[in-house]
């Protein structure tokens, strides 16, 4: 399933279309430019478009019934779409196709070790990378498609063991570009579904021990990238689980260059290389939050069960091994904040929330030597605070 996700036909259903073309077209040209430039893009070295069933025009629309796509090595691996329409399509003076909107009906990819079901897929205002952009083997950095929103609906994704897992809503939207690079950008996961019936034997247990039978996560957040200031935002970046918490990510970083970007967006697979690129990056604040909804109490009480105690009890020689525990950290006034914190959360599991806001901006190259030669030191160069129950 994994190879599959990674393939043609999968990214083709998403519109997120990489990978290396191939040398030519390997469907039939369909008359259409914009028909026949689409297809091309879907194109890569293990994949390719199988075929279609017919293109019609109207006026500024176009639509591709019955399209199949195939993976060269392995023609079980495939995935078909019922209707792809494309509108106010162009194929612009540098070869990519641009379109007012696109849109996908019953999209389906099957392999053997799983699948994927897809009610539909939509965007707008869509700029396609041509073919030659998507093959990075020369080093350069891969072109995606850029896209103003972009939806699918009602997904089921399924494992080889029959395993599925649901999702409502899939939500992206691009609200600013600088270039080819996005600059402010927004996204949201409605209603994905884990049933534990669905899962292996490990997997239900858990869920079951902690007292679910189906838990339902959401997720949302936005970014902000300003080239100028050179500051990268994450704002409100949530997920949620029903009858469980909220874990909630705000972060300012600094020292993010357009260079930066770039070159990091080519060292896809070279870690090294990106670890080198982030050195200069800095952190000028984080907020990490946990808002409990009953989670923390269905942890508690399964550990208490397994240790044979009520969770009073637990709770009671936590709290009394939390001084011992962080004194590690070797910084006292610090291991009391995390102490007191940590022993009013456990009591009274509201919320839990972790600050940085160091007084200027540390590079990340200033976090590790710091990290290595005196980590005690950190949380007064970051200006780290820990405090439980708080109101936002």
């Amino acid at each position: 399933m994994k190879d599959l996700l990674r393939s043609t036909a999968f990214r083709m259903a998403l519109v997120l279309c990489v990978g290396a073309p191939l040398p030519a077209a390997a469907f039939t040209p369909t008359g259409n430019d914009v028909a026949d430039a689409f297809l091309a893009v879907l194109e890569t070295d293990d994949g390719a478009v199988d075929s279609y069933g017919s293109v019609s025009e109207g006026g500024e629309t176009v639509i591709i019934k019955d399209l199949l796509l195939k993976r060269k090595d392995d023609d079980t691996r495939s995935a078909r779409v019922s209707t792809t329409t494309l509108r106010d399509g162009m194929v612009q003076s540098n070869g990519r196709l641009k379109l007012g909107g696109l849109s996908m009906s019953d999209i389906s990819v099957t392999a053997d070790d799983g699948g994927l079901a897809i009610g539909s897929f939509s965007a707008t205002h869509l700029v396609l990378p041509t073919p030659e952009e998507l093959d990075a083997d020369d080093g350069e950095p891969v072109v995606g498609p850029s896209y103003e929103t972009l939806e699918v609906l009602d997904a089921t994704v399924s494992d080889g063991d029959g395993n599925t897992f649901e999702i409502g809503r899939l939500f992206s939207a691009i609200d600013e570009m600088d270039g080819d690079l996005p600059t402010a950008v927004r996204f949201a996961i409605d209603d994905l579904k884990i049933e534990a019936a669905n899962l292996d034997d490990e997997a239900q247990k858990t869920l079951s021990d902690l007292g679910y039978e189906t838990v339902t996560l959401s997720a949302e957040g936005q970014g902000r990238w300003d080239p100028e200031q050179e500051t990268l935002e994450v704002k409100n970046l949530k997920l949620s689980a029903a009858e469980a918490g909220t874990f909630a990510l705000d972060l300012r970083l600094g020292g993010v260059s357009r260079d930066v970007v770039t070159r990091l967006s080519a060292t896809e697979g070279d870690p090294e290389s990106a670890m080198g690129l982030v050195q200069g990056i800095s952190v000028q604040n984080v907020s990490i939050r946990l808002d409990n909804s009953s989670l923390v109490e269905r942890v508690l009480d399964m550990q208490a069960r397994e240790a044979g105690m009520d969770r009073a009890t637990l709770v009671q020689q936590l709290t009394s091994g939390l001084p011992m525990m962080v004194s590690i950290l070797q910084n006292p006034a610090f291991q009391e904040k995390v102490v007191t914190a940590a022993t009013s959360f456990l009591n009274d599991p509201v919320s839990l929330q972790v600050t940085v806001a160091p007084a200027n901006p540390v590079p990340f190259a200033q976090i590790m030597g710091q990290a290595m030669m005196a980590p005690q030191t950190l949380p007064e160069v970051l200006g780290v605070d820990v405090v439980a129950n708080s109101t936002n």
